[in-house]
């Protein structure tokens, strides 16, 4: 599956430049979503969004950090990569 990043994504990915652990968990995480979707280990689940009906999101294997993403057909938007917290906060209003 295709990935596409938005400028959101790559804004909030040079937050974390400096946690180069972290960078290369996500960085395994998208390798294995590109490679198999059904991977359990992403948790990957659709989140019920009216502004937004294509949203779903992974965990970022090993850590709190998930990815929020815009799922097409043949593609996705990766739409940010945050922690818990933040996460919360983008899906509560949704």
């Amino acid at each position: 599956m295709q990935v596409n990043l938005t400028n959101q994504y790559k804004s909030e990915l040079k937050k974390l430049k400096h946690q180069k652990e972290l960078i290369d968990k996500i960085e395994k995480t998208l390798e294995i979503f590109k490679e198999d979707i059904s991977n359990t280990s992403l948790n990957f689940k659709k989140i019920t969004c009216k502004r937004d009906k294509r949203r779903h999101s992974i965990r970022v294997v090993g850590t709190q950090y998930r990815i929020l993403m815009s799922k097409f057909d043949t593609y996705v938007e990766l739409i940010c990569v945050c922690n818990h917290d933040r996460y919360d906060l983008h899906n509560k209003n949704c």
